[in-house]
């Protein structure tokens, strides 16, 4: 179902399921070392996120996004702790290895074409102008995968609007930048994360969208 007014980048506690509308992960996956059967075995699997967002009892201006992935198909799910305050943390799953990441809320604003966009500072370096280039109009929604115009995300101008993500696995050389926002997907909105793989001047990209399938995640 379409993602409820309600349901925000400050919000986003709910079962989240990877829809159809999304881009293939296969290239991605690729990029990060993952083995075929298992990039296989996903391609079919329904990948649900069990999404946990809340204040910090210690410190209530640092917001936690805990998320625990479910997955059919005999593959054991991630669970992914991120603490919105742009501080680099060590994290080790059995899919990915250590890596190393970080993650913060960013403001929205209007562009020069009156779209508004996030804010932000790419992370993400391929090693050209033009492949750099390239990554900020996808990750800002200026542009889908195949470098078409996209509609963009759907937000108002402010604080908090998205969330950005950025992971480096050091071992294996790739960086994995994201961008979590709201956009129209076949006529609905939708919870979309904008993904971009680098891994020696290779790039991979996805938009994933998700359905929304309520607030309780122990259904």
């Amino acid at each position: 179902m379409a993602a409820p007014p309600d349901v925000t980048l400050q919000n986003l506690s709910g079962k989240w399921e990877m829809d159809s509308a999304s881009n293939p992960t296969d290239p991605l996956l690729s990029l990060q070392g993952v083995g075929w059967l298992t990039r296989k075995t996903l391609s079919y699997a329904t990948v649900t996120s069990n999404v946990h967002q809340y204040a910090d009892s210690e410190n209530p201006s640092l917001i936690h996004v805990d998320a625990q992935q479910v997955i059919t198909g005999g593959i054991q799910g991630t669970k992914e702790e991120r603490k919105l305050d742009w501080q680099e943390r060590e994290h080790v799953d059995h899919i990915f290895g250590t890596v190393k990441g970080r993650s913060r809320h960013i403001a929205a604003a209007k562009s020069e074409d009156g779209a508004v966009r996030p804010v932000i500072e790419i992370q993400t370096k391929v090693g050209s102008p033009e492949a750099d280039a390239k990554v900020q109009k996808f990750l800002t929604g200026e542009t889908l995968i195949d470098g078409s115009k996209s509609e963009g995300f759907l937000a108002e101008e402010g604080e908090g609007a998205f969330l950005q993500s950025f992971v480096k696995n050091e071992s294996a050389g790739w960086t994995a930048e994201q961008v979590w926002g709201f956009e129209i997907v076949d006529g609905e909105r939708r919870h979309t994360r904008r993904v971009v793989v680098t891994k020696g001047g290779k790039v991979a990209s996805a938009r994933l969208v998700y359905t929304f399938k309520g607030r309780n995640i122990d259904e």
